[in-house]
């Protein structure tokens, strides 16, 4: 369909584009060839602009992943995480959509996922890790402004949604336990069983690795 390659080209020069932008994680994709599925990078900080990219991607990936414009890929998208977290509100509202759209997440070898990052992890319909997964408790920067009572109100909410969130992502009251327990100043790198007790991980095969641009 003409109409979606455009689209699909302009959404990949847009995220494209946001490389050059400062302090902002970088959301890429790369489409489908042959049996390789669609694949949407997610790296560096996560910042608001790059909620309004994922939305636009993800349409994209999950169209060409089922076949429109083209045979199919394989019924599946892959997000590949390597981020140290960022905006939680951002990371939420992404896994959101990973979760409502069944894309598979992954943390290839050599990669990171940490604080934030994790809620795309566990929003992922199956999950990969291969690289490092890391925890910690969720925090506030320092405004200057917002008094003390104002900001331990803001952290109890954040702290309920963070665990809303974690179940409704289907993972145990264990995970947000062992991230309250973690200072933020800190990180709480989980093993391989760890991984497995928490839920964030189910087996997928990985992939081979491709290596997306910088």
């Amino acid at each position: 369909m003409h109409g979606l390659k455009i689209w699909r080209a302009s959404v990949i020069f847009l995220s494209t584009c946001a490389c050059f932008l400062p302090a902002s994680s970088r959301v890429l994709y790369r489409p489908p060839a042959g049996n390789r599925p669609p694949q949407i990078s997610i790296r560096g900080e996560l910042v608001q602009s790059d909620l309004d990219a994922f939305i636009g991607i993800a349409e994209i990936a999950r169209l060409e992943a089922n076949g429109i414009d083209h045979a199919p890929a394989s019924g599946t998208v892959n997000v590949t995480l390597d981020s140290h977290g960022g905006n939680i509100w951002v990371a939420m509202s992404i896994g959101r959509i990973i979760r409502r759209y069944s894309f598979a997440t992954r943390v290839e070898v050599g990669d990171s996922c940490v604080s934030a990052c994790v809620y795309l992890l566990a929003a992922g319909h199956g999950r990969y890790v291969g690289g490092r997964v890391g925890v910690h408790r969720p925090y506030l920067p320092n405004d200057g402004v917002t008094s003390a009572r104002a900001k331990k109100a803001q952290y109890a909410g954040i702290h309920a949604q963070t665990k809303q969130y974690l179940d409704e992502m289907g993972l145990p009251t264990s995970l947000y336990d062992r991230m309250m327990q973690t200072p933020s100043d800190r990180v709480s790198w989980l093993s391989v069983q760890d991984l497995s007790t928490y839920g964030l991980t189910r087996l997928i095969p990985p992939s081979p690795r491709h290596v997306m641009p910088r």
